[in-house]
């Protein structure tokens, strides 16, 4: 079947219209040679149908090992929400939500307050990421609340933005040293490393989604920490690492 189907596929590149898929023209009878082209008869190619390089045929997982395999499989198993309302619908996804408040409130990132007069707050929204294990297997799900920092206003509520930082060509530098010297290696991860960085602007935020104040007129986020997504907010950290 699917050698008869191959032939079929290569023989015949284009296939007629008919009356039962397709509508007749209706320009006019006088159209202008320029335009002649939109008279002439439409054809619907196979290969749209039927690729003539199946993508089966190309990738595989029968030369990698079986926990890379279950990594690649589970990227594609697990879809992360594309909005707040669909990531509201779903406990994991509440859940992470309410981790994400916790952790901001427990780091004092932000006091609620009333807008000032003058002041104008930048937008939020929240980012959604379901992160694995180096075996392929489900670690846990991350949402971060992050800043609209495209809505800032450039020495009104940010002013330098510049911070250092390392290009992999540094690092392998570094890691060849490491080896030829019998270096020990050890890595460090910082938890919400951003949310260590003390701001020097004043920056108001709006509140988040389903906030228990979001009701509650004029009230916003007075920000305390450089809190991601904003634009100087690389800098403040690295000004407190270099502190």
């Amino acid at each position: 079947m699917s050698t008869t189907l191959a032939t079929t596929t290569a023989s015949s590149a284009f296939i007629e219209p008919t009356h039962h898929f397709f509508k007749s023209s209706t320009l006019a009878a006088n159209t202008p040679s320029s335009l002649q082209f939109l008279r002439e008869p439409r054809h619907c190619s196979l290969s749209r149908l039927f690729p003539p390089y199946p993508i089966e045929n190309y990738i595989s997982t029968a030369n990698v090992s079986l926990s890379h395999a279950a990594f690649v499989s589970n990227i594609s198993k697990y879809c992360k929400p594309s909005s707040f309302e669909e990531a509201n619908s779903q406990s994991v996804w509440r859940d992470a939500m309410r981790e994400e408040l916790q952790a901001l409130d427990e780091n004092c990132t932000w006091s609620i307050v009333k807008l000032p007069q003058g002041k104008r707050a930048v937008g939020c929204k929240w980012v959604y990421k379901t992160k694995f294990k180096s075996d392929g297997s489900l670690e846990r799900h991350k949402a971060r609340l992050v800043a609209k920092g495209f809505t800032q206003t450039f020495r009104v509520d940010y002013k330098e933005t510049f911070a250092p930082a390392a290009k992999m060509n540094i690092v392998g530098v570094l890691l060849s040293v490491a080896v030829n010297n019998d270096w020990p290696l050890f890595q460090m991860d910082v938890k919400n490393a951003f949310l260590h960085g003390e701001l020097e602007e004043e920056v108001y935020m709006s509140l988040p989604p389903e906030h228990p104040q979001e009701k509650q007129e004029g009230m916003v986020c007075k920000l305390h920490k450089a809190i991601y997504g904003l634009k100087q907010s690389p800098r403040a950290w690295m000004r407190m690492v270099a502190n």
